[in-house]
């Protein structure tokens, strides 16, 4: 891939939301899960490991446990909506419509990647705040990861 193209992915990139039933093959499975771990992170340890689920019942089980964890944040997150209006409200409103499909039918999708990390394995930026923190040791963290 050309410089220019690899820019030209990276800035038009969207989230997408809408989950694809079909199997992943297992090459593919390979070749997401080996760009997961060449992924910087502070002092280059990848304190994570990654847990691929393809059972169905664990998947649904996944799903079950996400739901209600989606319906609470999005019900906070169209609270805000009322200070938006036009296009951006618009288009908060049309990902918040598609996160609901997501919360749905997340128990569904082929393969759930499960990421897990042990915070002391991690160069934790805000760790003198007397909380457990997350995002103060990632250098990249995914973003609603699912395997489509």
């Amino acid at each position: 891939m050309s410089e220019a193209s690899l820019y030209e992915v990276m800035s038009t990139l969207r989230a997408v939301r809408r989950l694809r039933p079909e199997p992943l093959p297992d090459d593919v499975l390979q070749r997401i899960l080996q760009a997961a771990a060449w992924a910087p992170s502070g002092g280059n340890v990848q304190p994570w490991r990654i847990v691929a689920v393809r059972d169905e019942q664990k998947r649904a089980a996944i799903g079950d446990l996400y739901r209600p964890q989606w319906q609470v944040y999005g019900e906070n997150a169209r609270q805000n909506l009322a200070s938006l209006s036009g296009e951006a409200k618009s288009k908060r409103e049309r990902m918040l419509d598609a996160c609901d499909v997501l919360g749905e039918k997340m128990g569904e999708a082929p393969v759930i990647l499960v990421f897990c990390f042990n915070p002391q394995h991690m160069a934790i930026t805000d760790a003198d705040l007397g909380r457990p923190s997350v995002v103060g040791g990632g250098s990249l963290y995914a973003d609603d990861f699912v395997v489509l």
